[in-house]
């Protein structure tokens, strides 16, 4: 049988310690996961479940609306690879994405200096739960 997969992604092992390291500026906090893939195309082929890594932080992106550390997600078929840090009321994850792309444009985005790593676990979210055995 095969598994419902919404999506594939890095989830982060320490989110308190990401948290310490980022302060979130936003209300609604997440810092959860770096999205490999959403509904992949090849449902888990390629994805290593429950393998753990550490991933480079590269950089901080945030606005009015969200807030986001760009990420070196290896496997990840995002243009811009990042883990949402949080968003402000009404504003959904996904807004990442765009504000990503608008802070390269304008040239915004803060880049880091010095290599930051975060310990991350390769699985996907079934709708229901983070699976991540």
């Amino acid at each position: 049988m095969n598994p419902r997969v919404i999506y594939t992604a890095y989830f982060v092992v320490n989110q308190k310690k990401l948290l310490d390291q980022f302060p979130p500026k936003h209300k609604n906090v997440f810092a959860h996961h770096s999205t490999i893939e959403f509904r992949p195309k090849n449902g888990l082929e390629g994805i290593k479940i429950g393998e753990k890594k550490y991933i480079e932080i590269l950089g901080r992106v945030s606005d009015e609306k969200g807030d986001a550390v760009l990420v070196d997600n290896d496997k990840s078929i995002k243009e811009n690879s990042h883990i949402t840090l949080s968003c402000a009321e009404n504003v959904p994850p996904v807004y990442s994405d765009e504000m990503i792309q608008k802070a390269i444009k304008d040239g915004s985005v803060e880049i880091f200096s010095e290599p930051i790593f975060i310990e991350v676990i390769e699985g996907y979210f079934d709708g229901v739960n983070d699976v991540i055995k």
